[in-house]
Parts: C-alpha cells; structure tokens; sequence
C-alpha cells in the first residue's frame, strides 16, 4: 500500500483502528461464544442428570422398596392370616404403580433401560398375577390351613427373585446412566475450560498483534516521518522524506517532500538571481563602454564617410559600401548591447528563467507608460512562461506593442486593463481601455491589420471592436506552437535572448 510515487490506495489511520477494534472485538465475540457453549454444555448434563438419571436411580432404588413391601405383606398375610399384613402389600403396589409410570418418562430416551423396565415391569405382573394375588385370594376364601407356611411354595420364590433380579438388572442400567452422566459433566467442563484458555491465549496473541502492528504501522513510520522533516527543518534540503505507513502519514510525508522541493527551487532561483544580477551589471558595464566609446566613434566614421560622399558625388560609388559597412557595425554593436553571448549551461537556464513571457509582458507595459501618461493594469492567468520562447510568445508580445501604441496614438485613454491567459493548449491576450473607441467610418491603419495577421498566421483569431460607443476591445488568441530562436520580427525590431527590443538604425 503506497500513496507518494505510486498510485496503490493506503489504509488510513480511521481504517486501521476500525480493523483493530473489529478484530478484538470478533475475537472477544469467538471466546465468549466458546466459552457460552461450554459453559451451556456442563449445565445441560448437569440438568440431565439431576432431572432424569439421579431421579430413575432413587425411583428404581424405591421400586425395589415397594415390591419388597408387596412380598413382606402377602408372606405374613399367607403366614399369619392377619388382614393387617396386607397393608403395606397395597401400599407398595400403589406405590409401585406410581414408580412405574415415572420411569417410563424419564428412562423415555435410553433403549437398554426401557427394555429393562419391560422386564421389571413383566416380572412383576407374573409374580402378582401367578402367586400373591391367588394365594391372597385362596386365603381370604377358606379357612387357614394348620400349617400356613407350607403355602409358600417354591414357585412364589423363584418368581419373585426373577423380579429382584430384573430390578438388580434395572438398578445396574441408571446407575450406568448415571455414571455416564457424570463422565459428560466432566467432559463438558474440560471442553469449557478449554474455551476459555483458548479465549485467553487469543487475548494475549491479539496483544502481542497489535502491539508488533502498532510498532511496525504507526509508531515507526510517525518517528522515521519526525526524524526527516526534523532534519530537513535542520537544513538538510536534500533529504527525502518517507511515506510508509498510513495514508495520513503518507500525505504528511508528500507535504513536506512538496515543500521541500519548493525550498530548494526558491534557493535555485535566488542563486539564479544572484548570477543575473552581476552578469546584467557585467553587461550594462561593458554596453556603456560601447556605447560611450565604440559605437560613438563607429557612428562618428559612417557621419565623416557620409559627408565625404556628399562632397565628392564621384567618389559615392566607392564610400557607399564603407557608409553600409559602418551601419551594419553599429547594429551590430547595439545587438551585442542588448543580448551578450553567454554560452554556460547556468546562464542559458537563468535566461530561461528570467526571460520570461510574463517578464516580457510586463517590460512591454512598463516601456509604454511615458507614451500613455499612466500604467496600464496587467493580469496573467495560467502558465504564461511555458510560451516564452514559443512562436505564440513572441507573436503576443508584438500584437500588445501595437495595440497599447495604438491606444497611445488615438485612443485618448485614461485606463487600460491588460489580460493575459495560457493553457496547455492556447494562449490569448485581451486589452481594453476607456478611450473614444473606433468611429463607424475610421480608416484601419496598418498596425490593427498586422494584429490580425499574426493571429491568423499561427492559426488563431483576433478581433478589435467597440462596445457601447466607447473604449476598444482587442481580443487575440492563438495555439500552442513549436519553439523558435530569436530573430528580427515583422515590425522591424530585434528581440534579443532577454527580451529588450531595441530599434533597428
């Protein structure tokens, strides 16, 4: 994830602690879930066991009490005869009917213990229906017989340790169940404590996550981020700052790279502009000298020739090639004035720089104040100096030369407004000015033509009209073009590499 040299969108510091929050909080969520089910598994065992199995267990253990009642009445009512031993024989059976109605519901879900109350369950109809009940019956007919024990046969016993032993057999299946029961607490409860310790360890790798994380995204980037601006702040203009770690620490980091670069390209310029100054006091030095001493003395020759060809018409012949050689010598002098022949990678760069449409426009504006009597306003929009040495720039400043000349030849003007707009792909000129405008009949000279022309000759347009009665609107607009290298315009001036125009002799 990278912001500054890549286009890959970064986490940002809001992102990254919503994922930290919602990552302990699903974990929190996963551990108390965990914990839940285990904690929910060993209380239903528990209810399991105190309401189903520990129940059957007390009621087989209370079955077996009540059949042996039941066993113990019939025995002493056959034995003795006594009516009163049949007392607890229904009281068992009552109570043994109810027993079994109870383990039918809680013994419902075990197959091996419902087959084992079956049996109970058929051993006793057969104890009761084959031997107590007839025997109870026999002897509530008839006399007693003189031996009553001896009515206790052998088959009553065999019967009735058939049921016993089905109820030994029953008694074994619920304490089986209870036992197995218990083993499911127990598993229940380690499944539990795993959950937690589980929970516990995730807590602590969480922890040791999002501290490493927190060192590795946000607390090492912030102090490597503080390290560099501390060192560009200290001076050190050339190191970069890095942007790794969160979109804010990456926007910073490409603020201050932004800033810094703004720093060293300021230092350049005013380095520039140090160089400028003394070669421009380098040069105004030696164009005095040439001007005071060279061109005078070169221009006071071409006067002496001059006047030597009036005097002796024969001799023009001869003088008329020396008197141009002298007048190309003086342009050619005052060329060397206005544009010095610097040839070092450093001073063409500084020419680049401070030759600039924009300067240009504004030497323009400046030179025509005398002839206007005042200082028209300038406005440049866009980036103007891209065109500074395109064919557009040069054409613009000659089409503003004429316009503000003509606003100072008929104008009249107290106000004039210069707009200048560039683009990647256009630059355009607008200029207007409060004065008497252009009569319906006036004549169009030459200079309103030529401001046409270089538009149209680079492909653009341009419109001089009056709106209102009053004042001029002069509309210029061309595309971009290729570069080109300074030569003599169509207006009969030499433009040299720093923009000084000066008129051809």
């Amino acid at each position: 994830m990278t912001q500054s040299g890549g286009k890959t969108t970064r986490i940002s510091l809001r992102a990254l602690l919503w994922l930290a929050i919602t990552i302990l909080v699903s974990l929190f969520a996963v551990s108390v879930v965990f914990s839940v089910y285990g904690r929910n598994g060993v209380r239903d065992a528990v209810d399991e066991l105190a309401q189903d199995a520990m129940p059957a267990q007390q009621s087989v253990a209370m079955l077996r009490t009540a059949f042996v009642d039941q066993e113990t009445g019939q025995r002493g009512f056959v034995v003795t005869g006594d009516p009163r031993f049949l007392e607890p024989y229904d009281a068992g059976r009552g109570e043994a009917t109810k027993l079994l109605a109870a383990l039918d519901a809680d013994l419902a879900d075990d197959g091996p213990a419902r087959a084992a109350l079956e049996a109970v369950k058929q051993a006793a109809r057969d104890w009761t229906a084959q031997a107590a009940e007839p025997e109870i019956a026999a002897f509530r007919a008839g006399p007693v017989p003189p031996d009553p024990g001896a009515a206790v046969t052998t088959s009553d016993k065999q019967l009735f340790d058939t049921l016993r032993n089905r109820l030994d057999a029953l008694d074994t299946r619920t304490d089986e169940l209870v036992a197995a029961q218990i083993q499911k607490i127990h598993s229940a409860q380690r499944t539990a404590n795993i959950a937690t310790a589980v929970a516990l360890m995730l807590a602590v790798v969480t922890v040791l996550v999002a501290g490493y994380l927190t060192q590795r995204m946000l607390t090492r980037p912030i102090t490597n981020l503080l390290t560099d601006i501390t060192a560009v702040a200290d001076g050190e203009y050339t190191r970069p700052i890095g942007g790794h770690g969160p979109r804010e620490v990456a926007v910073i980091a490409d603020a201050v790279n932004r800033m810094r670069v703004s720093l060293l390209a300021q230092s350049d310029q005013l380095v520039r502009a140090a160089r400028e100054r003394t070669r421009h006091e380098e040069q105004t030095r030696v164009a005095t000298d040439l001007h005071d001493l060279t061109i005078q003395r070169v221009f006071g020759l071409g006067l002496a020739l001059t006047s030597l060809a009036r005097r002796h018409p024969r001799q023009a012949a001869e003088l008329d090639p020396l008197i141009d050689e002298t007048d190309s010598i003086v342009r050619g002098l005052r060329a060397v004035i206005f544009d010095l022949s610097h040839h070092d990678e450093d001073d063409r760069d500084l020419k680049a720089t401070v030759s600039s449409l924009s300067g240009a426009v504004g030497e323009i504006v400046e030179r025509s104040t005398a002839a206007l009597g005042f200082t028209p306003d300038v406005s440049i929009e866009g980036p103007a100096d891209t065109f500074t040495r395109e064919v557009a720039g040069a054409a613009l400043e000659a089409a503003l030369t004429e316009a503000l000349s003509n606003i100072a030849r008929h104008a009249h003007a107290t106000t004039c407004h210069v707009q200048v707009t560039a683009s990647g792909h256009h630059l355009a000129m607008r200029v207007t000015d409060n004065g008497t405008g252009i009569s319906p009949g006036a004549r169009r000279g030459r200079g309103l033509a030529n401001i046409r022309h270089r538009a149209e000759e680079l492909g653009g347009s341009a419109s001089i009209r009056t709106e209102s009665g009053a004042g001029t609107i002069v509309e210029w607009d061309v595309p971009a073009t290729r570069p080109r290298s300074p030569r003599p315009d169509d207006s009969g001036t030499i433009t040299s590499k720093s923009g000084v125009a000066e008129a051809k002799q």
